[in-house]
């Protein structure tokens, strides 16, 4: 920062820099002390002042070994990418109640004399080197510009996806049943209809997806990018397995838009509870089979792994495996103990908490409690499935039992319909009937 200075132009605030890496890890945190330097205090209107250069590397895997992620502002020679994440704009955090306020209005003028094509979030891309948007809206900023097409079917748009009509018919098709699975379950209209966008990354081995919403960014190389979905020169799907990560993502409206977790808990609600409700969605939309195998996924990864207590972990310790893996599980053993219904239920309590409120052990137990469920209730599934020390080896019985049911299920069945194929073929035999 080269200032910050008040509304009018006539002084400079004095400021304080320092860094919390446990705050955001992209960028420096700063506060306008009293004159005493006892508290902080934040005018009302200032002006902030930045003057810096991006470094344009050309070997990245040598300038960080984390490779390409959200929170890095990328320039892959063609596109510069930026999501909130890297406080590519001034973020204002809430001390108190652990809250980074990212959502803005904006009136704001983008001029890029080497680009084609221009998006921010929260408006349509325009075509030429300079764009003036604006929302009224407050909504998490995403900039991308440089080198790209974009194309709009009905009301979604597609920023260098580089699909045909068809293609995004099928995706927009797609999201039309997972968004009308979530809103049937969680009472909660969508809010805007999402925007795809593609772009490399600055890395040669990252993959993967964000949302920013109402953007749902597919960052990946060539040979994975969404064309790659489709089988090629046609407008069918090779599988269904990116349908299940467009279902976490797209999750990511009601937990990571709607409801902002921070504290303790907060991956175990952000990204958590957003696979458990990807899970539930890949149930309903792709069908048991799919379902069973990402529950097997779940086993399979969490087999060798100590997780600690939901009810003392700290958000700094929660790892992949915890909040992508064990946490799913953990709420599938709670389904099983109290019922989907009920699971639902808390779910929509959840979302309709203070904006404000601290997710952390405490909110996770009294919004089960306000939900509907029972003390009693809640205590039998902390004492088996939080507070035990065979926590997991309990959460791992509670789901294969329920997997086993199933595939005992599916075993009968087909028998059944094996002796059906036989009897009918006898009785034709015996009638002379021919297929």
């Amino acid at each position: 920062m080269r200032y910050f200075r008040d509304a009018e132009d006539k002084f400079n605030y004095r400021n304080r820099k320092y860094y919390n890496d446990k705050k955001s890890s992209e960028a420096f945190q700063y506060y306008f002390p009293h004159k005493d330097n006892k508290g902080r205090f934040l005018p009302e209107k200032f002006k902030i002042n930045y003057i810096g250069k991006f470094p344009v590397i050309n070997d990245t895997l040598k300038a960080n070994n984390r490779g390409d992620w959200k929170g890095n502002i990328a320039f892959n020679g063609k596109n510069i990418r930026a999501s909130e994440q890297t406080a590519w704009y001034p973020i204002l955090y809430d001390i108190e109640n652990d809250v980074a306020i990212n959502k803005v209005t904006y009136d704001i003028k983008i001029n890029c004399i080497d680009c084609e094509s221009i998006y921010l979030n929260g408006s349509s891309p325009i075509k030429g080197k300079f764009a003036n948007f604006k929302s009224d809206k407050p909504i998490s900023m995403m900039l991308f510009a440089g080198l790209f097409n974009f194309a709009k079917n009905k009301n979604t748009y597609f920023i260098n996806t580089e699909l045909n009509s068809e293609q995004e018919n099928v995706l927009g098709n797609w999201t039309d049943k997972i968004v009308s699975f979530y809103e049937n379950k969680l009472k909660i209209p969508y809010g805007n209809p999402v925007t795809y966008l593609y772009s490399k990354p600055i890395s040669k081995t990252n993959s993967w997806m964000f949302v920013t919403y109402p953007t749902i960014a597919i960052i990946s190389q060539e040979k994975y990018n969404v064309q790659s979905y489709f089988i090629p020169k046609t407008n069918v799907l090779k599988d269904n397995s990116n349908i299940e990560y467009f279902a976490h993502e797209l999750g990511h409206y009601y937990f990571g838009t709607i409801l902002v977790p921070n504290s303790e808990l907060g991956w175990v609600f952000l990204e958590g509870v957003t696979e458990y409700l990807a899970l539930q969605t890949v149930k309903e939309v792709l069908g048991e089979d799919t379902y069973q195998k990402k529950i097997d996924t779940y086993l399979k990864k969490t087999k060798d792994y100590i997780p600690k207590s939901l009810a003392t972990i700290k958000n700094s310790e929660i790892d992949e495996t915890y909040k992508y893996y064990y946490v799913p599980l953990l709420i599938t053993s709670l389904e099983k103990e109290i019922g989907k219904e009920k699971v639902w239920n808390w779910l929509r309590t959840v979302l309709k908490s203070e904006k404000l409120i601290k997710t952390d052990y405490e909110f996770f137990k009294s919004s089960l409690i306000k939900s509907g469920i029972k003390e009693s209730e809640f205590k039998n599934f902390e004492e088996k499935y939080i507070l035990s020390e065979k926590a997991k080896e309990n959460v791992n019985k509670t789901v294969k039992l329920k997997h086993r049911k199933r595939l005992r299920t599916t075993a009968r069945t087909a028998v059944w319909q094996y002796c059906g194929i036989r009897l009918n073929l006898k009785l034709a035999s015996y009638l002379k009937i021919s297929y």
